[in-house]
């Protein structure tokens, strides 16, 4: 037997790291997750989290997994419970986000152990019995001790137990980009996770300008920070990341973040003036995507991802000119493809989305698709934007595309799968020739806010509240508030 060492009690706790600072929601950001990282900076602070020990870089520093080792023991639980004291046989071993009466609440489930722990499962249940406590509350512990590699400008190298704090009293370079603060460094499975820390307000001003660009209209950059704030919290509370060791990713896979590069002032006017709000409806966070550029209509959720019906996401109308339109059909969605849409005040970028022409070889959609041979390709169905939602393709058999995402993959990444094939003349079958001619509308997946939309609707005089009331329909905006349990 061994007593349950304060390592293990830090480790445990570092399953999660969101918390409330001052009144500000901090979270991790994850910045890269790979074997071996590359920094730069002046006067890069490391230490533990205790801070027996502190060393300061500057310049290149390189670090690596040097060895991760697991050990299995087995700690008998005194009891499971929400509570603030602690104890020196108290770990913090899981946390999660919750909503409740339109508060964000971080809740802590605190596992008490008795003071020993055993190596094996055998002298846990001896010794339980002993004391006359049930085998189930017998848990398994495991120990993870991953040692990290630092090598200096200088060559010089050093070693240490992770996780580590980094501090970076001017910028840390990663990736050609400069980062600024506080930040962690931990392993998990066997990768080097580097998170940025920092207020979620300062991660949305973050987000902003990768989303939507820095030179929009206040209102639009306002109206992306609530759906960039609401979009963060709801990935909070699915608690998407809880297990990589982070709150939130830096890539689509969440929402682009990239520290203060391409930030403006008028970004930050733009948090500062929207801070703390959230769309919400019926008592819940909104689900509140968006996207590039809808071509005319958004779509519904249910639709493009085979989901529930979700009211403030069944599809709205973006652009007056294709209110006439029934894009769902062949000839409809044809002449609007077809048809001049007024695109004056618009940058470069919102055009290229508005209007687009690709073409695939046949070979190569049957590769990608795993054809030999396409004989015939007929649409089976489109949403109301437009989007085509399942084809059929007839070769050396017959294979059923379905899902937008899908179909835009199979057919070379297309912007989106509102498209029509330009010889096809509003028909629903296409018999392709040696190259398949695409032309098409919008960009990405069509669902809730349309950022080209945003962008007009801003330039046309209206507020935030306006356009995000265009785009989720049925919702209102409230000031979150948040709790530390």
């Amino acid at each position: 037997m061994r007593k349950l060492s304060a390592l293990l009690l830090f480790s445990l706790s570092l399953l999660f790291a969101a918390e409330i600072r001052d009144g500000m929601l901090y979270l991790e950001i994850n910045l890269a997750t790979s074997q071996h990282l590359s920094l730069e900076g002046e006067g890069l602070e490391l230490s533990d989290k205790d801070q027996l020990f502190e060393q300061v870089y500057s310049g290149n520093i390189a670090i690596d997994v040097v060895s991760t080792e697991v050990e299995n023991r087995y700690g008998i639980i005194e009891r499971v419970e929400s509570a603030h004291e602690q104890s020196d046989s108290q770990a913090v071993t899981n946390s999660s986000f919750s909503w409740e009466n339109d508060q964000l609440k971080i809740k802590h489930e605190y596992w008490f152990f008795l003071p020993d722990s055993f190596s094996d499962l055998q002298a846990a249940q001896s010794y339980a019995s002993s004391i006359n406590y049930p085998y189930s509350r017998i848990q398994s512990i495991p120990i993870v001790n991953s040692t990290v590699r630092i090598v200096g400008k200088d060559g010089k190298e050093s070693y240490f137990e992770s996780p580590l704090s980094i501090y970076s009293k001017g910028s840390l370079w990663l990736n050609g980009l400069p980062y600024e603060g506080e930040f962690v460094l931990k392993v998990r499975g066997g990768k080097l996770v580097l998170n940025q820390i920092l207020p979620l307000e300062e991660y949305i001003a973050g987000v902003i300008p990768n989303e939507i660009g820095n030179n929009s209209p206040l209102e639009a950059l306002k109206a992306q920070a609530v759906a960039a704030r609401t979009h963060a919290v709801s990935l909070l509370l699915y608690n998407r990341h809880s297990k990589d060791g982070y709150d939130l990713c830096s890539s689509t896979h969440c929402q682009v973040y990239k520290a203060k590069h391409l930030r403006t002032e008028l970004i930050e006017e733009a948090v500062m003036q929207s801070a703390g709000e959230v769309i919400v409806t019926e008592d819940r966070v909104a689900d509140a995507t968006y996207h590039s550029s809808c071509g005319g209509k958004t779509d519904t959720s249910q639709a493009i991802w085979n989901g529930a019906y979700i009211p403030h996401l069944g599809g709205s109308t973006c652009l007056n000119a294709a209110e006439n339109y029934d894009l769902s059909s062949e000839e409809d969605v044809n002449k609007w493809i077809n048809s001049k849409v007024d695109s004056s005040g618009m940058s470069s970028w919102e055009k290229s989305t508005m209007m687009w022409e690709r073409s695939i070889s046949r070979a190569k959609l049957a590769e990608n698709i795993g054809l030999s041979s396409i004989r015939s390709i007929e649409v089976l169905e489109r949403g109301r934007s437009g989007r085509i939602l399942k084809l059929r393709i007839s070769g050396d058999r017959q294979t059923i595309l379905e899902g937008e995402y899908k179909i835009r993959q199979s057919f070379g990444m297309l912007p989106s799968s509102m498209f029509v094939f330009k010889s096809a003349a509003g028909k629903a079958i296409y018999y392709p020739g040696s190259s398949i001619s695409l032309k098409g509308r919008g960009s990405g997946h069509g669902v809730g806010m349309c950022q080209v939309g945003a962008l007009r609707k801003a330039r046309l005089g209206e507020e935030y509240t306006q356009i995000l009331s265009t785009y989720y329909p049925g919702t209102e905006l409230k000031i979150i508030r948040m709790e530390d349990e």
